[in-house]
């Protein structure tokens, strides 16, 4: 009781020197705003000291309602603008995004590769004049051995150039066969192997249209069959034309090595004396994106137009087909180091991918030497105790409980001189579990 008497008056003491207090700031607030500055000489900022005090006061005030201000506008413009930032920020981030790019390039390039192809062949044709069917073969144009250059220089330099500023792109293909030769590669996607299909169809027939428009010479571009050839000739020329256009795409760009950055000028020059061969019998077409465009701005699909499809595919198959069987046959084991790259050479690096099935598969050719050494598979029988035909090179042999003949077992052979590990795990009552084998003396 007395102690509950004795904390009231000191409450009221603190409540009192509170309010006291509060009534205090509120009289110097106010007598600030009615306060005539007394210059005080004797000190270099000449002002008096309760003035510096009220104005500091006030600057912090004004200083916090404006960083607030600052605060509010920016937190209005980032509600203003996040949406799009953050939609912008996950396009970016998205696999639609390189799709997109990819196609662009892809339409870019093929435009720009074929616009300077027909283009040239439209000049290296002003000699023939019209024709009935814009053909560029010799049926039509006749033979000369100069025009014949001129196209397979144009289209083959045509070729390198804008394949050499592409494939870092979309990868510079420009030709629906190699998208095909490509995606069964797996080096593409399905999904991107169509976009590109379509980017490629697309930019052929924008190229011979610019061409169309553009130049006052007959539009002589179309490929059709001549010289005599027929559709069973004309199938398998292009097929074998496109089918050393397409490996040679496999082997410099898709098979990376050290002069990759260069495979443009092989790729060019490949398509180049495919375009010497083909032009005269077939036009030369090793590309069905390059048939295509000319013949839907033409509006003139000729009978024999699918074999500009059929034989670029089947020559895609027989390019694509070998490439497998080299790779089968690990033809970099064949001939190594003939480009000095140590990275990609499985002689010189042991972490290459060959290298090591390699390695694993000496190992094995060793252990099958020393088998057949001591008897042959036929003598590693499962049986209780029964002695090891290995001798001293492996296992001697084994005795595992619940194993009779016939039985599936693994098998670990042990040299001389080495731990056998797996004798050393403790047994588990299990064939899966424990050991299988039990080292004896021969």
């Amino acid at each position: 009781m007395s102690s509950s008497m004795a904390t009231t008056p000191e409450k009221d003491i603190r409540e009192i020197n509170d309010q006291a207090t509060i009534n205090g700031m509120r009289q110097r607030q106010n007598a600030a705003g009615n306060q005539v500055s007394r210059r005080d000489y004797n000190n270099p900022i000449g002002r008096a000291a309760s003035e510096v005090e009220d104005t500091s006061t006030l600057r912090s005030t004004a200083s916090s309602t404006h960083r607030r201000r600052q605060v509010r506008r920016r937190l209005k413009q980032k509600h203003n603008h996040v949406a799009p930032m953050v939609r912008w920020t996950k396009f970016m981030h998205s696999d639609t995004k390189n799709h997109m790019v990819a196609v662009l390039g892809e339409f870019v390039g093929t435009t720009m590769f074929l616009f300077f192809a027909f283009a040239g062949t439209q000049v290296a044709n002003i000699g023939a004049g019209a024709t009935t069917d814009n053909s560029t073969t010799g049926a039509a144009t006749g033979f000369n051995p100069a025009t014949l250059l001129y196209i397979s220089l144009c289209f083959g330099f045509s070729l390198m150039v804008n394949a050499w500023v592409f494939f870092r792109i979309s990868g510079g293909l420009f030709n629906p066969a190699v998208t095909l030769a490509l995606a069964l590669l797996q080096a593409l996607g399905p999904l991107r192997a169509v976009l590109l299909f379509i980017a490629q169809l697309s930019g052929a027939c924008f190229a011979a249209y610019l061409v169309s428009i553009m130049f006052p010479t007959p539009f002589n571009v179309q490929t059709t069959l001549g010289g005599g050839t027929s559709l069973a000739q004309g199938i398998f020329i292009e097929a074998m034309c496109t089918a050393e256009l397409v490996f040679t795409i496999i082997m410099l760009a898709k098979e990376k090595h050290r002069a990759t950055y260069i495979a443009p000028v092989g790729i060019g020059l490949a398509l180049f004396i495919g375009e010497l061969v083909a032009v005269y019998y077939t036009g030369g077409s090793l590309n069905p994106a390059r048939s295509f465009g000319p013949a839907a701005v033409a509006r003139s699909f000729q009978s024999n137009h699918w074999i500009y499809w059929l034989g670029p595919f089947i020559g895609t198959l027989l390019a694509v087909l070998f490439y497998w069987l080299f790779k089968l046959l690990e033809y970099e084991m064949a001939n190594p180091g003939q480009d000095g790259d140590i990275e990609n050479d499985p002689t010189q690096n042991p972490e290459h991918e060959i290298a090591q099935i390699v390695e694993e598969r000496q190992i094995e050719v060793e252990e099958i030497q020393a088998i057949e050494e001591e008897g042959g598979f036929d003598a590693l029988t499962v049986g209780s105790a029964a002695p090891s035909v290995l001798g001293h090179e492996g296992v001697i042999g084994m005795a595992v409980d619940g194993v009779v003949e016939g039985d599936e077992v693994r098998v670990t052979r042990v040299r001389d001189g080495e731990p056998d590990l797996e004798a050393q795990l403790p047994a588990s009552g299990g064939i899966d579990g424990g050991t299988l084998m039990e080292k004896t003396s021969s």
